[in-house]
């Protein structure tokens, strides 16, 4: 490994977007419908950037229609037709010159246009750069707090179903479990009642996923003060429901989470001045390295604690995760399902012990893309 940060110019000549079904291994569903399940593999499209001097980085996207609106289809297509012909001839050291060739191609909309595929692009750069200087990703995000991130355990459901599962995983040594919530009152405090039960003391952190009103969601908000010892309630209403995250925030008895509603630290300061969260999720997958880091400082600056959350990304989405919460004081074990749920993460480097992955020490994500497992998962698109 290199003692300095300094590294050649390099050029970008390859750029290949790769779509990919991927088997879950149990099911996995929130209130807007299936993520995946055995039999209904996940839809990933990894991003391959190749150097003139051979040196490889990846991303990856994890679209997902049920929670946004990019589909594997939009990814790839504005990969390969938008995003390669910018990126081949440029330096990835240019991160911020590429990044504005983006967005002047893909016009945001309000805060952010095409999310996921910038994200993989993003991803990509930050491992080619770390690999050109020999340096980890967290070394270049400013340094790692801690050389492991402890993994909260993703429940999904029915109510009768949750508790059992909950209490396994309890067992293994999991003390933050994050319950997917459906939108009926009488149903949504079952599972939570379940899981309280199953877990004992650990936290508990209920995610809506946009299922209720802020009207709606008043029976919930009651039981959930007299259960005790719930960590929040994250994105209770649609994401463009602004105003009703302020109602809910005014008279919430634990914390309202923002995530639909926040991809960029442009939408993070309407929120902020409209008092419309306690605290908010970062997820590489919508948001990329930089942009994460960006809203990042910005609650930092506003006194708001923040929580890491993923998309149930393979190893590439998932070390890129874990090198950026290793560099951030987040307010609970990290949610970044993808091992919880996927039959495999095709790479090779990633260490576990129980609910805790080891920040890779390697250049780059400090990852191995395994390519055959890749070709292995490719699927041809139909356009």
């Amino acid at each position: 490994m290199r003692d300095t940060l300094e590294a050649p110019e390099m050029e970008i000549r390859e750029v290949e977007p790769i779509p990919l079904n991927i088997p879950f291994r149990r099911p996995f569903t929130l209130s807007r419908g299936v993520v995946g399940k055995p039999g209904r593999p996940g839809e990933h499209v990894y991003l391959r950037l190749v150097t003139e001097r051979g040196e490889v980085g990846w991303g990856e996207a994890r679209p997902m229609p049920t929670w946004s609106y990019e589909t594997m289809e939009t990814v790839y297509t504005t990969l390969k037709g938008h995003v390669a012909p910018l990126l081949v001839g440029e330096d990835p050291l240019n991160v911020t010159k590429i990044q504005r060739k983006l967005d002047a191609a893909l016009t945001p909309v309000v805060s952010s246009g095409q999310p996921f595929a910038k994200s993989a692009v993003d991803i990509a750069i930050h491992d080619l750069v770390g690999k050109a200087t020999g340096q980890p990703l967290h070394r270049l995000l400013g340094g790692k707090l801690a050389d492991w991130v402890e993994q909260a355990c993703m429940v999904s459901g029915a109510p009768e179903e949750v508790g059992g599962y909950a209490g396994e995983m309890r067992a293994e040594g999991y003390r933050c479990f994050k319950v997917k919530i459906m939108g009926d009152v009488e149903d949504d405090c079952r599972r939570l009642a379940a899981v309280r039960e199953a877990v004992g003391d650990a936290a508990i952190w209920a995610d809506a996923n946009q299922a209720y009103t802020s009207l709606t969601v008043a029976g919930l908000l009651k039981a959930i003060a007299h259960m005790g010892g719930v960590l929040c309630l994250e994105q209770p209403v649609p994401t463009h429901d602004f105003h009703g995250l302020q109602r809910i925030v005014r008279v919430s008895p634990v914390p309202i989470a923002v995530d639909e509603s926040l991809f960029s630290h442009y939408d993070l300061l309407k929120l902020l001045t409209m008092n419309a969260l306690d605290t908010l999720v970062l997820k590489v997958a919508k948001s990329g390295i930089r942009t994460s880091l960006k809203i990042a400082h910005l609650a930092e600056a506003a006194g708001i604690r923040c929580l890491g959350s993923g998309m149930t990304e393979s190893g590439v989405g998932f070390a890129a995760s874990t090198h950026l919460y290793s560099t951030l004081d987040m307010a609970a074990p990290a949610d970044t399902n993808g091992p919880q749920f996927l039959a495999d993460l095709l790479v090779k480097g990633l260490e576990f012990d129980g609910p805790r992955v080891r920040v890779p020490d390697r250049p780059g994500l400090g990852v191995e893309v395994d390519e055959g497992k890749v070709e292995e998962h490719r699927v041809k698109l139909k356009l």
